[in-house]
């Protein structure tokens, strides 16, 4: 018989979700997430990758590490680093290849310094790499990687990361723990600077609208 939640999206989830979290202890709602997960397509799978990170359960690397494939959505990447996945497992994946190489290349690119571009929630956690390289070692890490392969995803993720190479190995502490990251997802209210990232969000979200009535508006 079919998961009634086969076909969801992140925003169809949510109400569930959050009630799985706020009623079941982290593993509880991990197996919970991870049966709906494995019931998707790849490609819903890899969208709703992120809501891994919020179940607090450390355990959830091991169940994306074996089950990361194509295509592989940046979502993978920020769970892991919302995990706290340290330089060692990440420079694992960039040798391994496939789509382990990718996600190491995402997971990189999410511990940036928090932009107005990146999800509120992923700002406001704000993760910062744990055992954090040299930067000679992550340029030699990101040439080794072009030099084994340099697809145009390859490519623009190594560039990406080479813009951002002094915020990715920032150090200091992080916003949310990870143990933290349910209370996040059910009410990012409380935490710090979550007051004026939600309300910028919601301002460009504000924005994009208006643009896109604006459009439609021409159209018809």
């Amino acid at each position: 018989m079919p998961h009634p939640l086969q076909f969801a999206d992140s925003r169809a989830l949510s109400a569930p979700f959050a009630q799985q979290l706020s009623t079941m202890p982290p593993d509880g709602a991990l197996a919970w997430l991870t049966a709906v997960l494995a019931a998707q397509a790849p490609a819903l799978r890899s969208s709703n990758a992120s809501l891994l990170a919020y179940t607090g359960n450390p355990a959830a690397m091991a169940w994306i590490e074996a089950n990361i494939a194509s295509p592989v959505a940046t979502q993978w990447g920020v769970a892991a680093a919302l995990l706290d996945t340290p330089w060692p497992r990440i420079a694992g994946w960039l040798q391994r290849g496939g789509p382990h190489r990718l996600m190491a290349l995402d997971t990189l690119l999410a511990y940036r310094k928090p932009a107005v571009n990146m999800a509120p929630l992923e700002q406001i956690a704000a993760p910062v790499l744990p055992q954090a390289p040299a930067r000679a070692e992550l340029d030699a890490a990101l040439a080794a990687c072009l030099a084994a392969s340099a697809t145009p995803r390859i490519q623009a993720a190594v560039t990406a990361i080479a813009k951002h190479g002094d915020e990715i190995l920032r150090g200091g502490p992080r916003g949310v723990a990870v143990a933290d990251l349910p209370r996040l997802y059910l009410d990012p209210t409380p935490f710090q600077h979550a007051t004026a990232i939600l309300a910028q969000h919601e301002t460009v979200a504000a924005g994009m609208r208006d643009k896109l009535q604006n459009l439609l508006k021409g159209i018809v």
